[in-house]
Formats: structure tokens, C-alpha cells, sequence
């Protein structure tokens, strides 16, 4: 059987699927199989960004047996769309694939790759495993969204003898980095920060925006990120997969960064249609009696000077940094006075939200001028802030903490149009300290 000699091979492979960045894990010789599942990292912040998943509770861990573990704190899973491909690139569905973060370990494993699987690598096999000698994973996301996966094998591929050495994901990740069209072996933080470099050394930047891969003059309020994302090469398509080299690309100009917008699924506004909240919730616009809107800032702690309601996040001891079990994990607007609950965000929620982007992310201010012609132009700062490893538990934190707020900006129109906008933010004057809280590793860039 013809197996693939040189990286030019594996690189055509995945290109034909679509594949922009890689992932590698050198197999070990007697574990990472069905049975033992593949360890992929010592924690879930900086894994499951990297393929579009769907992150649900377990139960929380029960487990004091191995060294380092951690009883108390909720499991998580991310379910993942995966094939495997064969030798002739044709996809087989492993419907069952998943991310298990093992918390009590600590230890993150890819688990139910084969189960349901009819074309799956016979290499993965516990019992015919040792017959392969040495095993690389290799994995990616497609043009279409699904994760692709194949294993090259000692036995059958050349390449194996002579792969080269390549940058790991994060501190935490047993994952290694393989960009498909870059340099081999650079890491992706390098690579986009030669790619901000040149951006930000090219002055002013006429509003743009990237449709698709035909870039097209744009006249609107979001002018400053689209514009920034279409010099990176990155299409304005709006999924949750993060924007460039593995990394969420975040442009502000004001005193306030939004991180993100999910909206409610518990309480009132998460039980009720949106017009229904607002008709109980909201209030008349200034100036326009026709508007209503839900406005305010809302930090856990401290009840909003207005409204008097309250954020505060369920199932969580400070005194003890634990939290409960992940059902009684969520963050909530109460009204004291009643003890009605406004609105409220489970924890799968928030981690289906946070994990899919925000991983690995980039902050960076931006200015703006008219440029004579109707359109603005944009100039990026010569400095930005870049965190990497997060996870949905470091977001509630800092949420408790207050760096994190909620500041709703909903509104229905005197003509009746709904605008929702569930913003959490953070304040760009507090940038530095909320990604030492965010984020594992934290750095400023300076070109």
C-alpha cells in the first residue's frame, strides 16, 4: 500500500480538504488506542478552539485517587464533526468523536474515534497497534467545517522517519502546529505577528471588507475590524472559528472592548420571546418614547444605580475557588426586590461561546479619519495585547471578579425593529490586568 513519502504530500492532502492550519500528535507506543484514548493536553484552555465543537456538562469530578486532582470541578466534553480520511482521500465518519477534559487528572483525550466508524485507521487499534511501529495523528478543519483526520504510520509512510520537528499549540498541549501554506516549523503567534507588523507599518488603511475572498469597500459603524481582518486575509463570514493562525483577532477604538454577545437561555429573557422581555423589561428610549430599550452596566456584586438589578454567578465559592455541579453552574441577572430572574446564562452556554474563539486571542486599538472620498480609513497601534489558553472557568472568574461586565445594549424600535445585543465587555483601560485574569499566558507586543 502506497503511503505518503514527503511533508509535500501530506500538505497536498490537506489542501485538497480545504485545511488551513494542522495539528500533530506523536503517538505513544502503547497507549493513545481506542481503549486508552489519545491524550492531547494536561487542560481543556487551548484545545478545544481549535475545532469547531459543541461543549457539553458531564458530571462534575468525584475522583481523589491520582496525584494533582481536582474533585468538585464540572467535566466538560466537546463534541466534534470528524472523518477519518484514507489513503485515497475519501472521508469516513466517526460520529462519535469527542474532547473529554478529565479535570480530576488533569487530562484532555480524544475518545469514540473508531466507534461507528467504518473506515477508521486499523493503527488506532489497541490489539494491532504495535504492528504499525510509530503513529503521528494528524488532524484539521475543512473548507466544510468538519474536522479530517488521518494517521501516518511507520509501516506504511516514508514520511514518518523524517518528519520535522514542529512548535507546540500552548504550554499545556502535547499538540504540535503545522501551517499549511507558511513557513514550516515558525510558530503561528510568530506568523501573525509578522503579518500585524507589516499591517501596522503601512500607515492608514482605506475601509474594506473581505466577502468570500473579493475584498469590497465598506461604509459601515464595523468598519475598523473588517477592515483589519480583510488585510489579514480573513473573510467577514461570521463563525465561531477563530481568525487567523489559530488566534481571534479583537479591533477596538473606544474606552470598552466587547468580548461576546451570547444571548440568555435561562430566566425570563432566556424562557420568553425577545419582544416579550422588552415589553416587561424594557424602558422608552430618550428622545424617542417610541423605542424601548434594556440598557445598563451590570457587574457581579453591585446592583445596577437604575434598574437595581444584580449580577451574580451561581454555584461558585470564592473562599474555595470551587465550583458545583455543572447544572447549578450559571451566571444571572436578578431582581432583588422580587427575586425574579431577569436573565440567565448556563455554563454550557457561556463555554460553547467563549471556548469556539477566544483560546487564543489578539487586542488591538485602532484610530480613525475621513479619507476625502466617503470612506474612513483606519490606523492600527504600534503595540497590542495577545493571550493564550483560556477556558470557560477563567471567564466565570473573572466575571465574579467584576473585569468582566454586562452591558445589554437591546432595543426594539419605534418602528419595530428588535436589535438583541447581550455584550459582555470588558474596559480597554483594564485590558492588561482582565488577560492576566483570561488568559494562561498574557503578553504585550510592541513593533
Amino acid at each position: 500500500m502506497m503511503g505518503i513519502s514527503t511533508l509535500h504530500q501530506l500538505l497536498e492532502r490537506l489542501r485538497s480538504e480545504g485545511v488551513r492550519t494542522a495539528y500533530v500528535k506523536h503517538l505513544a507506543p502503547r497507549q493513545d488506542n481506542e481503549k486508552n484514548q489519545i491524550l492531547l493536553a494536561g487542560a481543556l484552555s487551548g484545545v478545544t478552539n481549535l475545532f469547531p465543537a459543541r461543549i457539553v456538562a458531564g458530571a462534575a469530578s468525584s475522583s481523589l485517587m491520582k496525584r494533582r486532582s481536582a474533585a468538585g470541578q464540572p467535566k466538560l466534553e466537546a463534541l466534534i464533526n470528524f472523518a477519518w480520511l484514507d489513503q485515497c482521500g475519501r472521508r469516513h465518519a466517526a460520529p462519535n468523536t469527542r474532547i473529554i477534559d478529565y479535570f480530576q487528572y488533569p487530562e484532555v483525550r480524544l475518545s469514540g474515534f473508531l466507534r461507528d466508524c467504518d473506515g477508521a485507521p486499523d493503527a488506532l487499534r489497541r490489539t494491532r497497534q504495535a504492528e504499525y511501529g510509530q503513529r503521528i495523528l494528524v488532524m484539521g478543519v475543512a473548507a466544510d467545517g468538519v474536522v479530517v483526520g488521518l494517521v501516518l504510520t511507520a509501516l506504511h509512510d516514508p514520511l514518518v522517519a523524517k518528519f520535522p520537528e514542529l512548535p507546540r499549540v500552548s504550554t499545556k498541549a502535547l499538540l504540535r502546529v503545522l501551517v499549511v501554506d507558511g513557513e514550516i516549523g515558525i510558530e503561528p503567534a510568530e506568523l501573525l505577528r509578522r503579518e500585524m507588523t507589516a499591517i501596522i507599518q503601512g500607515g492608514w488603511h482605506s475601509s474594506r471588507i473581505n466577502r468570500a475572498g473579493v475584498i469590497h469597500e465598506f461604509r459601515g459603524a464595523q468598519g475598523g475590524g473588517y477592515t483589519l481582518e480583510a488585510l489579514l486575509g480573513v473573510a467577514a463570514n461570521g463563525d465561531k472559528k477563530p481568525d487567523r493562525h489559530g488566534f481571534e483577532i479583537k479591533s477596538y477604538s473606544g474606552s470598552r472592548i466587547s468580548l461576546m454577545t451570547p444571548t440568555p437561555d435561562l430566566g425570563f429573557q432566556g424562557k420568553h420571546e425577545f419582544r416579550a422581555f422588552m415589553e416587561r423589561y424594557g424602558r422608552p428610549g430618550e428622545g424617542d418614547p417610541g423605542t424601548r430599550r434594556f440598557v445598563g452596566l451590570f457587574r457581579c456584586g453591585a446592583p445596577n444605580a437604575k434598574t437595581g438589578y444584580m449580577l451574580r454567578l451561581a454555584g461558585y465559592d470564592p473562599a474555595t475557588d470551587g465550583f458545583a455541579e455543572p447544572g447549578d453552574v450559571a451566571v444571572e441577572l436578578v431582581d432583588p426586590a422580587s427575586g425574579e430572574l431577569v436573565a440567565g446564562w448556563s455554563l454550557e452556554k457561556l463555554a460553547n461561546c467563549w471556548n469556539a474563539k477566544h483560546a487564543n486571542a489578539l487586542y488591538i486599538a485602532f484610530e480613525a479619519q475621513d479619507s476625502g472620498s466617503g470612506l474612513k480609513e483606519y490606523r492600527y497601534a504600534s503595540r497590542w495585547a495577545q493571550g493564550r489558553g483560556t477556558d470557560v472557568f477563567r471567564l466565570l472568574r473573572a466575571i465574579h471578579s467584576g473585569i468582566v461586565f454586562y452591558d445589554p445594549a437591546d432595543t426594539i424600535y419605534s418602528d419595530g425593529r428588535p436589535k438583541v445585543r447581550s455584550q459582555w465587555r470588558i474596559n480597554a483601560k483594564d485590558l492588561p490586568a482582565a488577560m492576566r485574569v483570561l488568559y494562561a499566558e498574557s503578553s504585550i507586543i510592541t513593533v
